[in-house]
């Protein structure tokens, strides 16, 4: 795949550019096949950060520091690096590394939720920020805990490899999450070697030859046409095929018409759709590690009553605002008897009856957290009707079991 090189500015200082170099000498050896993104000048709030890469295993930051010595310096104390020609004070690099990677998370942060969310948060805290010296530099170990600190290292062109080898982001980039991070930060491509921008290759687009759907219906028609005929004068017989092929077709296609009128045309759960609902609601419970439900008839047919009650009445709520009828208040007209204890919950829209408008009304109640809990509660069995386009399921707990009665939960204003 080779390395790509975006940019936010152009690289200034020249010893930069050599720190560079160098380590994409270093990358080309490491990742002959591999897609890397080479990210330089990268501006975020606190300024610009000189080198970010990307692999598959993640961004990771490098700061550039052309200096050669035994390099000392603690998270919140003194820094310098004692050179040839004597010790240089520098800047606390550590507080600047973690300055620029909080900048840099910062600006990940709405990328990652826009593109690759199944990236999380959390391991964008995993993001490294690294020092990087040149050859012959060196850090003697203990003055920072890296076991503690893991995002920080002190690296050069001998270690840097060793060192990525081992960096565990927890997750893995695609090239297309790679493209969505370039285009995030706004970043140009360009070629290092010119050191001018690349320009995308433009194609001009292809004619395409277009067909009305009348003229291809003409065309098709006349085909066959021109098929049928041909049977009709050279082969004996084929006029009475032909016949019963057609009526065949024309039978077929009736009872096609007549079952999808049927569906279409429907306005209430039948009992196999309530069966059917009740199955997705049982993966879900089972999921949770909630027992299933037994379908039962009276919860179903309970439901459907007051699923038509609302329809006819036009309202969205336990009980009808205008009777005052209620699951509770009806439940002994379908058999269901005063020790078993009952629980609804409710869902409407408002276009009307709608294919597989059941499992929508489980997924809704699924998503908001009161009618969720409830439909975990410890129910032994229990039906989902539906009638225009409101819905009903009820819950059915006996009170004569030996586990605890479901409680009854007063909620005035269902959330559809």
């Amino acid at each position: 795949m080779g390395i790509r090189f975006f940019r936010g500015q152009k690289t200034r200082f020249e010893h930069e550019h050599y720190q560079l170099k160098e380590i994409i000498a270093i990358l080309r050896k490491a990742y002959p096949k591999e897609p890397v993104y080479f990210l330089t000048n990268v501006l975020v709030a606190n300024g610009q950060i000189d080198c970010v890469i990307l692999t598959k295993k993640g961004p990771l930051i490098l700061d550039l520091k052309a200096f050669k010595g035994e390099i000392s310096g603690i998270e919140n104390g003194k820094w310098e690096v004692d050179t040839k020609d004597g010790p240089i004070t520098l800047p606390n690099l550590f507080i600047q590394a973690k300055i620029h990677r909080q900048d840099f998370i910062d600006r990940m942060i709405p990328v990652c939720r826009e593109h690759f969310p199944h990236i999380g948060e959390n391991n964008l805290r995993k993001i490294g920020s690294w020092l990087y010296f040149c050859k012959g530099g060196t850090y003697e170990e203990g003055q920072i805990d890296f076991r503690r600190v893991k995002w920080f290292r002190i690296v050069t062109a001998e270690s840097l490899l060793e060192k990525m080898r081992f960096a565990d982001s927890g997750y893995t980039l695609r090239i297309q999450d790679m493209d969505e991070i370039v285009k995030g930060f706004g970043l140009q491509e360009y070629s290092f070697k010119s050191d001018s921008p690349v320009v995308p290759i433009t194609r001009a687009p292809r004619r395409k030859v277009t067909i009305s759907r009348w003229t291809l219906a003409v065309a098709v028609f006349t085909i066959l046409a021109l098929a049928i005929i041909a049977l009709l004068v050279f082969v004996p017989g084929a006029r009475i095929a032909i016949v019963n092929t057609a009526q065949g077709f024309l039978a077929l296609l009736g009872g096609l018409i007549h079952s999808a009128s049927k569906d279409v045309l429907k306005s209430n759960t039948s009992e196999y759709d309530s069966q059917q609902a009740l199955i997705y609601l049982n993966q879900i419970r089972v999921i949770d590690g909630k027992t299933p439900l037994a379908f039962d008839d009276r919860a179903y047919h309970l439901a459907m009553a007051r699923a038509e009650d609302m329809s006819q009445y036009g309202y969205l709520n336990y009980s009808n605002p205008i009777t005052g009828a209620s699951a509770e208040s009806l439940k002994d007209r379908f058999g269901i008897s005063e020790n078993e204890s009952i629980l609804e919950n409710a869902y409407g829209q408002w276009n009307g009856y709608s294919y597989a408008i059941e499992k929508q009304a489980i997924d809704s109640w699924f998503s908001d957290e009161g009618n969720h809990q409830r439909l975990l509660l410890n129910f032994s069995s229990g039906a989902v009707a539906c009638s225009g386009g409101y819905c009903s399921f009820i819950g059915v707990h006996s009170l004569d079991m030996a586990h605890s009665a479901v409680p009854i939960i007063n909620i005035t204003q269902p959330v559809p």
